[in-house]
């Protein structure tokens, strides 16, 4: 298998898992639509740090490192968020 075989299929991995671990922080944050939020700006906010390093080391290692560092990204955005989240209420609205 070349290269770009073993790419695509650890990027469809990474992807499903990354499916299956946003399904449990979800449940995690409950049915409250402000932690919902909380936890969403963390996501974007998380993948947009990602992102951003990973344009500046993919040109370093000589390989696109953008959707590691995105999901790294996203977990870092929501360990940010969670102490925010941690005090609203998680009944519903």
């Amino acid at each position: 298998m070349s290269n770009e075989g073993v790419a695509l299929i650890s990027r469809a991995a990474l992807v499903a898992v990354a499916v299956l671990v946003v399904a449990v922080v979800r449940t995690l944050a409950g049915p409250n639509k402000r932690r919902g939020l909380y936890l969403q700006i963390g996501t974007l906010g998380g993948m947009a740090v990602g992102i951003a390093a990973a344009s500046l080391i993919s040109r370093w290692v000589m390989t696109d490192l953008s959707v590691i560092l995105a999901c790294f990204g996203i977990l870092v955005g929501w360990g940010v968020a969670w102490p925010f989240v941690r005090r609203i209420p998680r009944e519903a609205n």
